[in-house]
């Protein structure tokens, strides 16, 4: 099973770092040094089996839930280059678990937005939307992720936005 930050995580990292399956989004934006903050926020029920669990045990893991589901922000430096513009990947979830398939509704120069349905070991269903400024300085992004796991619905809220720093990335990646 995934665990809800390795979750969270996966479908965060895809911000940038990869691009769309039989289709390359369309987003104008300007390559070098980003940064990006996303922020995530979890509901649901623990994605842990509580059922075996001692009743201290199972109100652990529930309260533990109960804090995912809080906002949590993480600002990081990342370096878009021309190259993963062009890859197969990009907003779509990355584990060796799931198989991800992607309809593309939206894809122009300043907005890109797709359906995402993955199965596997967990699956999920969601959409994600991305909107890019004029000029392709900054962007803004939304991605819904519903968990279908039989007896243990969650979801996941990410919120994404980023603004371009320089052309030279510096260390970054």
């Amino acid at each position: 099973m995934v665990a809800p930050r390795a979750l969270i995580a996966s479908l965060a990292v895809v911000g940038f770092s990869s691009v769309l399956v039989a289709q390359a989004p369309a987003l104008d934006l300007k390559v070098g040094l980003w940064e990006h903050t996303i922020v995530t926020s979890m509901s649901g029920v623990p994605p842990v089996d509580t059922s075996k669990m001692s009743p201290e045990q199972a109100a652990r893991a529930a309260e533990a839930m109960k804090a995912m589901g809080n906002d949590k922000s993480v600002t990081t430096k990342t370096c878009l280059q021309k190259e993963d513009l062009a890859k197969d990947s990009f907003m779509m979830p990355n584990s060796a678990n799931m198989t991800c398939t992607r309809k593309v509704t939206a894809n122009t120069s300043t907005q890109f937005a797709a359906d995402i349905t993955c199965t596997g070991q967990q699956s999920l269903k969601g959409h994600v939307t991305i909107d890019a400024s004029p000029g392709g300085s900054a962007f803004t992004g939304v991605m819904k992720m519903d968990s279908t796991t039989p007896g243990r619905p969650s979801g996941v809220s990410i919120k994404m936005s980023g603004k371009y720093l320089a052309a030279d990335c510096g260390a970054a990646k």
